[in-house]
């Protein structure tokens, strides 16, 4: 079969998006179709797309929040396509980007955007009073492990049971220039998984059971029910 040129596919893109192809494919959980449709997004060369349909697919059909931290590079102020990609898999929510640089955003009245830094908790607590608290947040921002964990120790908190956090580009905490190392430092993302593996184990009734055996630490996140962690991403869920 002869493939179609490259410049046609990308003309057959824009009549898709207005028949809104891009929503019977979230429905149809079809997320590498999804992100195909749309582009400028680095989620399918990652390979994360079957784990977000793992793990978020199930709850597309729901009305949530949904935070995604990062959504471009610095050079432009277009956003990247996910923002595009969630309203449509998520079809029945709110999307909310988040980017500490100004990005055009015109993607229809279930797509916002606001100009914050995730290091900042003064921004992120402006953010949350003007939309509320999030259901699922997708940090695909600076990728500096304090940055992450500052993000993290603001939202989570105030999340409820059942809400997922998704933290992408994992490899950076082994990275100099995003503050990492091999091995990765207290303060990288790795670190903060590493804990809440800790957190997560100690829930076991073992140690309920068998206290002469030996004692457990108390859990750093006693309100973690699962942690999924595969390369590049891990997506954390509250119990």
């Amino acid at each position: 079969m002869v493939s179609r040129p490259r410049g046609v596919a990308k003309r057959l893109r824009t009549p898709a998006r207005r028949w809104r192809a891009g929503v019977l494919l979230g429905a149809g959980n079809a997320l590498n179709l999804l992100v195909r449709l749309y582009g400028d997004t680095d989620k399918l060369s990652h390979g994360y797309l079957p784990h977000y349909e793992t793990h978020v697919g199930p709850r597309r059909f729901d009305s949530m929040l949904v935070f995604e931290i990062g959504v471009g590079g610095y050079e432009s102020l277009t956003p990247g396509g996910s923002l595009a990609v969630w309203r449509d898999y998520f079809f029945r929510s709110r999307i909310v980007g988040l980017d500490i640089e100004d990005k055009l955003v015109r993607l229809g009245s279930r797509v916002a955007f606001e100009r914050a830094d995730q290091n900042s908790h003064e921004d992120l607590r402006a953010v949350v009073a003007r939309h509320g608290v999030p259901d699922i947040v997708i940090d695909d921002g600076s990728h500096v492990g304090a940055h992450i964990r500052a993000t993290f120790e603001f939202l989570w908190p105030q999340m409820r049971a059942g809400s997922i956090y998704v933290i992408e580009d994992l490899s950076t905490s082994y990275y100099p220039s995003y503050d990492g190392g091999d091995p990765p430092p207290p303060s990288s993302a790795i670190a903060l998984l590493q804990s809440m593996v800790d957190s997560v184990q100690a829930q076991d009734n073992t140690f309920d059971r068998y206290p002469e055996w030996g004692t457990r630490s108390a859990p750093a996140h006693a309100d973690l029910q699962a942690l999924h962690v595969y390369p590049g991403i891990a997506f954390i869920v509250k119990g």
